[in-house]
Formats: C-alpha cells, sequence, structure tokens
C-alpha cells in the first residue's frame, strides 16, 4: 500500500532547489501527502466508502472533515481548504504569481502540511488504542 507521505518527503528534496519549477512542484507534493493520506483515514478508518470515487474527490475529502464533530478531523479540513487554491495557483498560473511568491507561501504550506499529517498520525494512533 502507498504512503502518501513519501510525497511530503519528495516536497522537502524539490525545495531544496530554489526555483519557481520546483517550489511549485514541491507545493504540489506537499499538498498531495496531506489530501492522500486524509482520503485513506476517511475510507479506512472512518468507512467513508463513497470517497473512494474519483469525481471532485478533492471537495469531498475537504467536506467531510470540515463537517465532522471531531476536532482534529475539522483541523485537517480547514489546512485542506486553505491550500486547494494554493496547490491550484501552483500547478496552473502561469501569469500572475511569480517566484517571489512561491518563495514566501512555501514554508507556510510545509508547515501546515506538517501538522495536518501530524494530526493524521494523532487520530490514527487514537484508533489503534480504541
Amino acid at each position: 500500500m502507498y504512503d502518501f507521505e513519501e510525497f511530503y518527503k519528495i516536497g522537502e528534496e524539490l525545495s531544496q532547489i530554489e526555483d519557481e519549477s520546483h517550489l511549485r512542484s514541491a507545493i504540489n507534493r506537499d499538498y498531495y501527502s496531506l489530501f492522500g493520506e486524509s482520503r485513506r483515514y476517511l475510507v479506512e478508518v472512518k468507512g467513508k466508502k463513497y470517497l473512494e470515487t474519483k469525481k471532485g474527490i478533492h471537495g469531498k475529502v475537504c467536506n467531510a472533515l470540515i463537517k465532522s464533530n471531531d476536532s482534529t478531523e475539522n483541523y485537517i479540513g480547514k489546512i485542506l481548504l486553505k491550500l486547494i487554491p494554493i496547490r491550484g495557483i501552483a500547478d496552473y498560473d502561469w501569469k500572475e504569481k511569480d517566484f517571489k511568491y512561491f518563495e514566501k507561501i512555501f514554508p507556510k504550506v510545509q508547515k501546515d502540511v506538517e501538522k495536518g499529517l501530524q494530526s493524521l498520525e494523532y487520530l490514527n494512533n487514537k484508533t489503534k488504542n480504541n
């Protein structure tokens, strides 16, 4: 089974090369590490099989977490909600944002993703201990 946290490690490696392409790619990998782990948690731990679909999956995962009564799940959902447009800019925008934007935003993205992954680890451990 694939470990989406590998994307986070790749994002760290990419960010070591300080140019726009690598920072854009690092943002993408970081986002997908948290998204992938969140989706797996919701499907495998919480039993939300409807999230196995691909259509509209980013919004569905985000909404499932944000609407949760669990404060940790809600927190992770809010991180993803904040990251979705940033990842979109990194992947699709070629006019309005430049290297300085990505250089400034990447540490925030990295920190948020790290907190989100730690929160997922907490939830997974909590589930195993119950």
